[in-house]
């Protein structure tokens, strides 16, 4: 009966550690719910605390990793602006991306931080370029899909 209980101890340290280690393992990483709301078109405009505005748009679709792809487009004294994506980070509703771009030989970024309701998206901004710094608000609305082109085609008639 000796030579059982130290068989017995290390069956229970030997069971001790499985549990031990199972424990141990990280849960699956869940994406926040909010988050796939984004994907889509947005437009609309923005609006300068120096009284400046013009119209944005915003494209976002899913990268890789869960990573959000957006791409962005404004309108100054009536030009259209390309931009260039640094980041884009969305936390649940909440968005906060930076992008870079240029107008009338300046460089410049902007940073925007946002928050989606229903198919609403604003908040302000913050932009940085070589002379000075502007700050303003902005909203877009989601832009409709068009309707899919189905059915348009009809049957040969007999006869015809």
């Amino acid at each position: 009966m000796k030579k059982n209980i130290p068989i017995a101890l290390l069956f229970l340290c030997l069971a001790n550690a499985v549990v031990a280690l199972a424990a141990e393992t990280k849960p699956p990483v869940k994406a926040p719910a909010a988050a796939a709301s984004f994907a889509g078109e947005f437009s609309g405009e923005w609006t300068g605390e120096n009284g400046s505005s013009g119209a944005l748009k915003l494209t976002f679709k899913p990268g890789k990793d869960a990573a959000w792809e957006m791409n962005a487009t404004f309108t100054f004294e009536g030009s259209a602006i390309p931009t260039v994506t640094k980041s884009v980070v969305v936390d649940g509703n909440k968005l906060e991306a930076v992008f870079a771009w240029d107008v009338q030989g300046a460089s410049a970024a902007s940073k925007l931080m946002g928050e989606l309701k229903d198919d609403r998206l604003e908040g302000t901004y913050d932009s940085t370029a070589t002379d000075g710094a502007a700050k303003g608000k902005w909203k877009v609305m989601r832009t409709p899909l068009a309707p899919k082109l189905s059915g348009l085609t009809q049957p040969l008639q007999a006869g015809a």
